[in-house]
């Protein structure tokens, strides 16, 4: 690009107003003011779950508290404009901002920089400018190239990265005008219950990406399934080779569809060489890594204290959101169950934020036959107690009630806890045990909660 566009693009996203979005949970806990040898805030998530109107959001804010607007720079480098990029394309940027606006050198600046992997220098520029000069830098990234693991080896320990997610449920209700209970509050009238589950039910379907909520039906079903194919073919892709783009489709797919189930990738990839794809379990291990780099999935490890894990035991998948699954899974496929269990998963990830390693794992009950509780919450180092948590869609069958009630029983008796929660779709309840209290609890509760 020549000098011009760049100032001319510059000059256009400073006179831009800036949204006012609805609003999110606040994934950077803290911004600090413009100095020297801050640390880069790094926000990661898989495309479209909100991170650019959450750099909004938090422009909106330092507007309210009295920074200048021109002491800030919003600036996306996925612009079909700055194609094809150059070396030094975002060093010339913010050289054109401090041209442009000298005092946001000399007194501080706020940067914003949207979509940085589309610029291979970033890291070496962002480092080089939090180190020399007085700025906050908050970045956004979409691809495994902007994942936790590359990070870690570029930054040497002088970055934050926060994850983000598509809405929570409460932050659903938020988007869609739907009044949040009282602080505390604990109980609902049939009007509030009804209102709730109503909303649950929507959400539980189509999940919580934020451009999809005013879609029409097929609409969204379309617009899911082509997140999909762009973490596919945009964000894998790149690290293994677009030769692999269509075993990487079949991979994602499977994953997505069989959401809360183990996910074995020797056997997965027995089953795509046995349809003629030349998979082999390496590969397979390696493709279902980088779709879980690009957030399209993810992991639930089995609680264990040893220093080195059970490598035989199979993991749980989740997708990213409850809407994928829904989306891409075939009109034949019964999985509510599955979704709400996703569900559950993706909350406990969100606000166990900035927790340790593998805080949330499933529990299979040592001596009792392989009873399980879905959730087990809790640092065998820290200080939090555990918590236990189980998924059921429903429970009118005495036998569900014994298999749910009984396993989370056990699992209460391991983890010395006289307490448990068993989520539903609907049923509210107390049962006592001989091993403490169980509550069952709506999910859409259990979510505002």
């Amino acid at each position: 690009m020549t000098h011009a566009e760049v100032s001319t693009l510059v000059r256009e996203r400073l006179q831009k107003t800036i949204p006012t979005p609805s609003p999110r949970a606040d994934v950077i806990r803290e911004l600090p003011e413009p100095a020297r040898f801050n640390l880069v805030h790094i926000i990661t998530g898989m495309r479209r779950c909100g991170k650019t109107f959450y750099l909004f959001q938090l422009m909106r804010r330092l507007l309210d508290s009295g920074v200048e607007r021109n002491r800030m720079l919003y600036f996306d480098f996925s612009d079909d404009r700055l194609k094809p990029l150059a070396h030094g394309t975002m060093q010339d940027v913010i050289d054109e901002y401090w041209r442009q606006v000298p005092d946001a050198r000399s007194g501080g600046c706020y940067l914003f920089l949207d979509e940085v992997q589309e610029v291979d220098e970033w890291q070496g520029v962002c480092q080089r400018i939090a180190e020399q000069e007085q700025v906050t830098l908050v970045i956004t990234g979409s691809s495994s190239k902007v994942s936790s693991a590359e990070i870690a080896t570029q930054f040497r320990g002088r970055s934050h990265v926060h994850e983000m997610w598509p809405l929570s449920f409460r932050e659903y209700c938020m988007f869609h005008s739907i009044p949040l209970p009282a602080p505390g509050q604990d109980s609902f009238s049939p009007k509030e219950a009804t209102r709730y589950e109503a909303a649950f039910d929507a959400y539980l379907t189509w999940g919580g990406f934020p451009g999809i909520q005013r879609q029409v039906e097929g609409d969204r079903i379309e617009i899911l399934q082509g997140y999909v194919r762009d973490v596919v073919a945009r964000d894998v892709a790149e690290r293994s080779g677009r030769e692999d783009i269509s075993l990487t489709m079949q991979l994602a797919l499977f994953a997505i569809r069989n959401t809360a189930c183990e996910l074995s990738a020797n056997e997965l990839a027995t089953r795509l060489r046995s349809i003629g794809y030349k998979a082999y379990w390496d590969k397979v291990r390696n493709l279902l890594e980088l779709l879980r780099d690009a957030y399209l999935i993810h992991y639930l490890p089995e609680y264990t204290t040893m220093l080195k894990p059970d490598t035989t035991a199979t993991p749980k998948v989740y997708a990213e959101d409850p809407g994928l699954a829904y989306a891409v899974s075939r009109a034949n496929q019964q999985d509510q169950g599955k979704r709400l269990e996703t569900l559950v998963y993706l909350e406990l990830r969100r606000r166990l934020a900035g927790a340790r390693t593998d805080t949330v794992s499933s529990l299979t009950v040592p001596g009792t036959g392989e009873k399980k509780v879905d959730f087990l919450l809790g640092d065998a180092l820290g200080i939090d107690p555990y918590e236990l948590v189980q998924v059921t869609y429903d429970m009118p069958a005495e036998k569900t009630r014994k298999r749910e009630v009984g396993s989370l029983e056990a699992g209460m008796r391991f983890a010395k806890l006289d307490t448990g929660t068993i989520v539903t779709l609907r049923e509210r309840a107390e049962i006592e045990t001989p091993a403490g209290a169980i509550t069952v609890v709506p999910a859409w509760q259990w979510c505002l909660g």
